[in-house]
């Protein structure tokens, strides 16, 4: 896959955009030529092409093709979960620097194809470390932003003197007030986090709950219809305060779980968890929001805070339009899941770029640049073509086209987050008060 760019652009150490001109000498058949592995990829692609494409209960194209990022070839596991204690400080922990996000739970693949960067991974990696922490620039794009995620690295491989990478998110960080920031090798940094806790979800009720009514009724519920069911109890124990019941239930985890549940039930309730924690991470990876509401939900520091605003978020009419000129690229109606992983995931090219790449049914004010590809196509059965803004130019994404007759959707678009932007049609409701 190509776009407009080969690596992720640091603020604190940009190179010099090129212009138009170079860009399009860069694609050949709307591809990225790499002398040194273009052979290798297209070999790869031939060895896939004979594995299913079709789930066989469904019908369907097998969603769970995309989360395995076979583009990248055979890689090696790597073996071990790390889990950090909650408080742990990390000190001058290898940092890898994209403009994407990835949350605890979910995939990242990598491709590094400098020099100097894989010289730095292979020597983490043969001293048997395999965690490090994914940082993005903050939402003026003038700096890192304060919080990331410890990414664990459970597949790698290295060849062509390029370093491929799956890694799996864990746990959120802080970046430690006062601590230093090296630059070790391209987007490659040293740094140091404290891991974040992840407060237990209790109800608020449960330290004050009578005893008498705690041998009637549980105070630990899992959904809002067990809340519905303890309503009269939890009604005669909030009586000893002076707010209404009505106040405790709305800052229950499960009522806001509840919302975002029958929300977004139209994506496939088989892709949506039920676990409020994960809920809340799933939420943010997927969801079509900007980059400042993402990195204010990542600094939150519990289940209850993310759901809450998560909602009010979930509320607002939104469009998606191109980064550069603003004109509508599709709505959010559009959207919808083609990896198993959701509707917005991400992917790396040959160039090394990694894309948060929203998938759609539909797209409007777009024209193709070049002709169709499957070398290193994310989603094997299908070639890509550059989508690009009719209006200005600006690289907003990828048309799949599907190559297999049997194969449904016939086609569908990928959508680069770094080409999009995400409008909100009004202003964000108070999250205390979305009731």
């Amino acid at each position: 896959m190509s776009g407009s760019e080969n690596q992720d652009g640091d603020p604190e150490n940009q190179d010099s955009d090129q212009d138009d001109l170079s860009l399009i000498m860069e694609f050949e058949n709307g591809h990225i030529s790499d002398s040194n592995s273009g052979a290798e990829r297209e070999d790869s692609s031939e060895e896939q092409e004979d594995l299913p494409l079709v789930n066989m209960s469904t019908g369907e194209y097998d969603r769970d093709i995309p989360t395995t990022h076979g583009y990248l070839g055979r890689l090696n596991p790597v073996s071990g979960y790390t889990l950090f204690e909650d408080g742990d400080v990390l000190k001058d922990i290898f940092a890898i620097y994209t403009s994407t996000l990835v949350f605890p739970g979910f995939t990242l693949p990598l491709l590094m194809n400098d020099t100097f960067e894989n010289r730095a991974l292979d020597n983490f990696l043969q001293e048997h470390h395999k965690v490090f922490v994914l940082i993005c620039p903050n939402s003026l794009y003038s700096g890192l932003y304060e919080y990331g995620v410890t990414m664990e690295i459970f597949e790698t491989n290295l060849r062509n003197d390029m370093l491929h990478i799956k890694a799996r998110g864990r746990q959120r960080c802080k970046r430690v007030t006062g601590s230093r920031t090296e630059n070790l090798a391209g987007r490659i940094k040293l740094i140091t986090v404290k891991i974040l806790a992840e407060p237990p979800i209790v109800s608020p009720l449960e330290d004050t709950q009578l005893l008498a009514l705690k041998s009637k009724r549980k105070w630990t519920l899992h959904n809002f219809d067990e809340l519905k069911q303890c309503k009269s109890y939890r009604r005669y124990h909030a009586a000893q305060f002076p707010l209404p019941s009505w106040v405790y239930d709305i800052n229950e985890v499960s009522y806001y779980t509840k919302i975002l549940l029958e929300g977004l039930s139209a994506y496939g309730k088989e892709l949506v968890p039920e676990d409020p924690e994960k809920l809340s991470y799933w939420f943010v990876q997927n969801f079509h929001l900007s980059h400042r509401e993402r990195l204010e939900i990542l600094g939150l520091r519990s289940t209850l805070e993310r759901l809450k605003l998560e909602v009010a978020y979930f509320k607002l009419g939104r469009l998606i339009c191109c980064e550069n000129c603003g004109i509508q690229i599709t709505d959010p109606t559009k959207v919808f899941a083609m990896s198993k992983d959701g509707m917005q995931s991400n992917f790396v090219n040959p160039g090394g770029h990694v894309y948060e790449t929203i998938t759609v049914n539909s797209a409007i004010n777009f024209k193709l640049l070049g002709t169709m590809s499957r070398v290193f196509s994310w989603f094997r059965g299908y070639a890509w073509t550059i989508m690009q803004c009719s209006n200005c130019g600006n690289h907003v994404g990828w048309k799949f086209t599907s190559t297999n007759p049997r194969l449904s959707p016939k086609e569908f678009y990928g959508l680069a987050n770094s080409g999009i932007k995400i409008i909100s049609q009004k202003p964000v409701a108070d999250p205390q008060k979305i009731i």
